[in-house]
């Protein structure tokens, strides 16, 4: 009976995510996952199942890295409004160093991925809704500290703010300039500068 080869399964899912991340579910083959991993068919599938099953996990892999640098960004000493503007300049430059103009793994799925697929879509929404709780509890420190009084709530601005992260992505695929992306950033945070206290 053959061993099975082993191999090193964060390295697999990175090599994975490149290459779903550059072609898009439903463009990838197996082919292209062998090529890019080094594994043959048989020990991905032994592996993760099928395409859909390395898919799943590449999305769950990226999500961990993304979730740790939010937590990252969003959680410092500094002052709130600061670390939500300082979120936003990362995504503008990633953006602008982005040379295949990917976007974000994420949001390019859930724009590729049909409403009916219940399995993913409710992964995505169940990530990106993790993203918006981290934005509501720094937006409450931030009401909290005499920031602004703006009229809305804390949830209805971490909502806005992830709108604006699909935004910001999805118009960084069309138009890749950076003033424009600044500008962009600038106008969706004044919604937290509105009625600051002097």
């Amino acid at each position: 009976m053959a061993r099975p080869i082993e191999f090193n399964r964060e390295e697999v899912l990175q090599k994975a995510i490149g290459v779903f991340w550059q072609k898009g579910y439903s463009a990838t083959s197996i082919k292209n996952l062998v090529e890019a991993t080094g594994l043959q068919p048989g020990s991905l599938y032994a592996a993760f199942g099928d395409k859909r099953g390395l898919f799943l996990a590449a999305i769950d892999g990226y999500f961990e890295g993304m979730k740790r640098m939010v937590v990252s960004m969003l959680h410092t000493d500094q002052p709130a409004i600061i670390r939500i503007e300082e979120f936003f300049n990362r995504l503008i430059s990633d953006s602008v160093t982005d040379e295949h103009r990917k976007g974000c793994f994420l949001v390019n799925t859930l724009l590729e991925i049909p409403v009916h697929d219940h399995e993913i879509n409710s992964r995505l929404q169940t990530m990106f809704g993790l993203v918006e709780e981290e934005f509501r509890c720094v937006l409450k420190q931030h009401i909290a500290s005499g920031g602004f009084d703006n009229k809305q709530s804390p949830e209805e601005l971490a909502r806005f703010l992830l709108a604006g992260i699909y935004g910001l992505r999805v118009f960084n695929k069309t138009q890749p300039d950076i003033s424009a992306l600044k500008s962009i950033v600038d106008n969706l945070l004044s919604v937290l500068r509105v009625g600051a206290c002097k």
